[in-house]
């Protein structure tokens, strides 16, 4: 199955560390063995501003449970260390990437 990248808005400035986050949907009735959960861990993507010092990371808590995980962004200042600025859990991959795209502007801007 090939699955792209979910495409996203990213002003300029960003450093990706990496990025796992796909077009892809999950599906409660996939089986425990589909491959497909593998798209659905706590490792999807990770972006730094240096301008502003942030961290932006996003994940699938529970990596792979489908049936009570979900996407969750967090923003932190400095890194995994520093305070966190923001937190955003939902299990709809659009209201993620609408949510991520407003946060990466909102922190471009210095309004985070």
């Amino acid at each position: 199955m090939d699955v792209p990248l979910q495409p996203l808005r990213i002003p300029g400035g960003w450093e990706l560390h990496y990025n796992n986050l796909y077009e892809i949907d999950p599906d409660e009735s996939w089986p425990e063995d589909d491959a497909r959960r593998w798209y659905f861990d706590e490792d999807l993507l990770s972006l730094h501003y240096s301008h502003r010092d942030r961290l932006v990371d996003v994940g699938w808590y529970p990596g792979w449970d489908l049936n009570s995980g979900g996407y969750g962004l967090v923003v932190f200042e400095e890194d995994f260390h520093g305070t966190q600025l923001h937190e955003f859990q939902t299990r709809s991959r659009t209201e993620l990437v609408a949510e991520l795209e407003r946060i990466l502007k909102e922190i471009s801007e210095g309004k985070l």
